[in-house]
């Protein structure tokens, strides 16, 4: 029996060894510092045509009663959405109704009435068509910005082109590494790639755009759409053989 009780405890003694011998070993190549890895990075960049216009018209109103002052705002947008009917290629949205209250210039501050304002939003590829549009509607309507931009296809089908680009840049790179460190190849250990855009709006309301609004006859905006940059970044890093 005491024999049966000496073995029990020794086969458990030889297990928790075995534990602890398994830990350590498992511990200390976890912590193994790795030779011979370099870190790279590449990138690959290209300019793609803006192909999508967004502009923003703006109504203002003011009234000292609330409800003349939304039938005013509202006349107006029936007004704009009317002159749109024929243009099937804008995409049309209105938004940002806000209504303020307008005070005198007294200590007392008394209240004189309110202003309201309202947007409408224009999206479209046809810039041609946009540019007759925002025409018309200057006649009632307060242009507050145009942007242009790439629709996302369009910077899609260009990240994915530039993707190999930088990928074989990076490639290159961990090449040229090998030959001057005189190893025999490579692995590669991680990658990271990263796409990003950067455009620039080409045209924004400033005070000579108030100044052809408030014209006797509206003047077709000159838009031009520009371009938009596209990169490709790739960070990684790899082991020397």
């Amino acid at each position: 029996m005491k024999m049966r009780v000496f073995e029990r405890c020794l086969w458990l003694a030889v297990i928790c060894c075995a534990g602890q011998i398994s830990g350590v070993a498992h511990a200390q190549s976890g912590s193994e510092p790795q030779y011979n890895v370099y870190s790279l990075s590449s990138e690959a960049s290209a300019e793609v045509a803006n192909d999508l216009m967004i502009a923003t018209l703006v109504v203002q109103q003011e009234d000292a009663d609330p409800a003349k002052l939304a039938e005013k705002v509202n006349e107006t947008m029936r007004w704009a959405m009317s002159q749109l009917d024929e243009f099937d290629t804008l995409k049309v949205s209105t938004r940002d109704y806000q209504t303020y209250p307008r005070y005198d210039t007294s200590q007392v501050r008394r209240l004189i009435g309110w202003r309201a304002t309202q947007s409408l939003q224009l999206e479209t590829e046809d810039f041609s068509a946009a540019s007759q549009a925002i025409q018309t509607l200057q006649e009632r309507l307060q242009v507050q910005g145009i942007r242009h931009m790439a629709q996302e296809l369009t910077r899609r089908q260009a990240s994915d082109a530039l993707i190999s680009e930088a990928l074989d840049a990076f490639k290159a790179r961990a090449e040229l590494v090998q030959q001057n460190m005189g190893a025999s190849g490579y692995q590669v250990l991680d990658v990271n790639i990263q796409t990003g855009e950067s455009n620039t709006p080409m045209f924004t309301a400033r005070a000579e755009m108030a100044d052809m609004v408030r014209s006797s006859v509206a003047t077709e905006p000159a838009l031009e759409a520009g371009t938009s940059r596209v990169n490709v970044q790739v960070f990684g890093r790899v082991q020397l053989d």
